[in-house]
């Protein structure tokens, strides 16, 4: 049997916010990977002129690409993939769906204006260069792009009460870009989900001190479980 997985990653990010999870699984197990980027997204950030239907698709065309290859399909979003993850699993039923740190309510943006210290604070748990990079990267979001954001968020208003999946969501405590209440309201809304909360854990998870609680929940409920339903 032929397991592909398929990582989405977070609005104005890139592959690098999964790659840690990503190498992780691929140590220990056999699978197909496919890790697209977003137009606009990555490294060298440029997503003025790119929209929600552009991440949309280029998620869409590596699910259908995955699904082409192999036996099962397993889809891990995080935050604006995590949004894009559950779109995908209305419309395409894959085995399995991960959702770490969902943003399918409002993002807390004002959160790095109003309470900088805080957010500082928190993000101790994370490395300093990617804090440094996670503000530049703040810095350079367009009006343009973050309605682009919005409208996604709108499009997947009612999509948690139509997901049918077996659902992991994965959570940090001290999230202060999407707080964990947003992801304990959620879970509630999806028929086959559980909730695990990592202590500690800051918006950027999968890049943080605390990751391998959250590579370890990752693992067991994609591989350990040998994906029963």
């Amino acid at each position: 049997m032929k397991i592909g997985i398929l990582f989405l990653h977070g609005y104005t990010g890139g592959r690098y916010e999964l790659l840690s999870l990503i190498e992780y699984l691929s140590e220990r197990y056999d699978f197909i990977i496919e890790a697209p980027e977003y137009p606009g997204h990555g490294l060298n950030l440029l997503i003025k002129d790119t929209d929600e239907q552009m991440w949309y698709d280029r998620a869409e065309r590596s699910y259908n690409l995955l699904r082409k290859k192999v036996d099962v399909v397993v889809v891990v979003g995080f935050s604006m993939g995590g949004i894009i993850a559950g779109l995908l699993a209305k419309l395409q039923q894959p085995d399995k769906l991960v959702m770490i740190a969902p943003a399918f309510e409002n993002m807390n943006l004002q959160y790095l204006i109003q309470s900088p210290y805080k957010f500082i604070n928190n993000m101790r748990h994370t490395d300093l260069k990617i804090l440094e990079f996670m503000l530049f990267r703040t810095m350079k979001i367009s009006y343009q792009s973050f309605l682009s954001f919005k409208k996604l968020q709108q499009s997947a208003l009612y999509v948690p009460e139509q997901i049918d999946t077996k659902t992991l969501i994965i959570h940090g405590t001290i999230d202060g870009l999407v707080p964990i209440d947003k992801s304990r309201t959620l879970v509630k809304r999806i028929k086959n989900a559980r909730l695990v909360e990592i202590e500690r854990g800051p918006h950027e998870i999968c890049l943080s001190k605390v990751n391998k609680k959250v590579f370890y929940e990752v693992e067991k409920f994609i591989f350990k479980n040998e994906l029963k339903n």
